[in-house]
């Protein structure tokens, strides 16, 4: 992985080429040799010098207080959560707050506690997972819910490995291209919180390696994090599925997430879900895609 202070000057000239100069006065057109603003433009409009602007760009190590990267971020005009990934990558050195006497979570373990968490959370899909996106444990909905994820050996249950690198993900993703940028803008956001994780860090070059797709993701810069939204698959059991999912952070463990899909009780699709658990996880008779 780049190191971090790269990975400043390069956010901030993908979110500068971004930004549309008449939003802030300025012109396009003749002798705009750049798309967006320039370095000079964005100085002016967070009040601080071209060379001290210049300087953050090019990766020199600069003590940069919050004023002023709050003044870049309205320059650029990040949203809420780009400008906490500014401040992640100006102060690198400072580390992600975690409970009093916790550890970042870096192996695979899942305490038994969490276990019967998900069991009883049935028949709601349940499942934990940790910042590099591993499906480390969840219940039987879960499992049967996510069959064609764990089904591949060589993606260990890693959800950025099965969405590019095994083909099977373009038929269970019925929104593969927002998926796929998700789960990019995810990894970037992980990456800069932990940058001293080595699996993230290979994880991360071993899809720059293998995946065009990612490739061209990663350079785009573009950061995601959410705490619930919808999630569209076609299960190659029971059909075409829509859900919510509601995402909620183990304090004990940080860098665990306890993911639950939203499903109400003797809905359609708690009624299909139900089915796919009494089958084993395989498609009941009569029922396809």
């Amino acid at each position: 992985m780049a190191p971090e202070d790269s990975e400043l000057g390069s956010f901030l000239r993908s979110r500068r080429a971004r930004v549309n100069p008449t939003r802030f006065g300025g012109a396009t057109g003749i002798g705009r040799r750049v798309p967006g603003l320039r370095r000079e433009e964005v100085a002016t409009l967070a009040g601080i010098s071209v060379e001290y602007y210049a300087r953050l760009e090019r990766g020199r190590k600069v003590r940069v207080s919050e004023t002023v990267l709050a003044a870049i971020a309205r320059a650029l005009d990040l949203n809420d959560l780009e400008a906490t990934h500014l401040h992640d990558l100006a102060h690198s050195e400072a580390k992600v707050p975690t409970a009093t006497g916790a550890q970042d979570h870096h192996g695979d373990a899942v305490r038994p506690e969490l276990n019967v968490i998900t069991d009883a959370l049935s028949p709601l899909p349940a499942w934990i997972t940790n910042y590099r996106m591993d499906f480390l444990a969840g219940n039987r909905e879960a499992r049967a819910l996510y069959a064609p994820l764990l089904g591949n050996p060589e993606d260990k249950g890693n959800r950025a490995r099965f969405i590019f690198l095994d083909p099977v993900s373009r038929g269970f993703q019925c929104q593969w291209e927002q998926v796929a940028d998700e789960t990019v803008g995810a990894l970037r956001w992980y990456a800069t919180r932990h940058p001293d994780d080595r699996e993230l860090s290979g994880l991360i070059l071993d899809l720059n390696s293998r995946s065009t797709e990612f490739r061209s993701r990663w350079g785009d810069h573009n950061i995601s994090h959410h705490r619930s939204g919808d999630v569209h698959v076609n299960h190659p059991a029971i059909g075409d599925l829509k859900l919510v999912y509601e995402r909620l952070d183990v304090t004990h463990d940080p860098g665990l997430s306890l993911f639950i899909h939203v499903v109400e009780p003797g809905s359609t699709i708690a009624r299909r879900l139900a089915d796919l658990v009494a089958d084993g996880g395989s498609a009941p008779p009569g029922v396809g895609v």
